[in-house]
């Protein structure tokens, strides 16, 4: 995942090249997403500390690693 700064310093086809040269294959072995710019992950027991939750899109969001796994086991 890259994190979706606005900034435009990353090259979706270098990360793609780099990982090749490894021995990985895309769309196989991995995928490239924009995430959001994610800045604070809070915690504490401190009085007035902050919770926060981040939200994302619907398609984000009902991602479920539980199904993702249990495919990849299936896969076996």
């Amino acid at each position: 995942m890259v994190r979706n700064t606005g900034e435009e310093y990353h090259d979706r086809g270098d990360m793609i090249r780099d990982l090749e040269k490894h021995g990985y294959t895309y769309h196989l072995d991995f995928e490239i997403m924009d995430v959001p710019n994610i800045v604070n992950i809070t915690y504490g027991r401190d009085v007035g500390y902050v919770i926060e939750q981040e939200n994302f899109d619907k398609e984000i969001e009902s991602i479920s690693g539980t199904s993702i796994r249990n495919k990849q086991d299936s896969e076996i």
